[in-house]
């Protein structure tokens, strides 16, 4: 449809989205909450003077691993494929 003025017919754009992204990000996101869950427990260990609040070293490392690489894997294919937005 022309406006008043319009010379020619404008197109919308298309929306855009990429599954693959969504799917990355829902990775990440997760691996931030364990990550941040783990924390919270050990955090909760030393505030209730818990000897043993080392125990959750090995899982939060691997936490934190796992975080990483959603987090590389996310900013990786959104280079890749110039799916910033949507």
């Amino acid at each position: 449809m022309l406006h008043p003025g319009q010379s020619e017919r404008v197109s919308l754009p298309e929306i855009g989205f990429c599954e693959v992204k969504k799917r990355l990000l829902d990775e990440f996101l997760e691996a931030i909450r364990e990550a941040t869950l783990l924390l919270s427990h050990q955090a909760e260990a030393v505030i209730e003077w818990d000897p043993e609040f080392s125990r959750f070293d090995v899982a939060l490392h691997l936490a934190q691993e796992k975080r990483e690489m959603a987090k590389y894997a996310l900013i990786a294919h959104i280079e890749a494929h110039h799916c910033q937005e949507g």
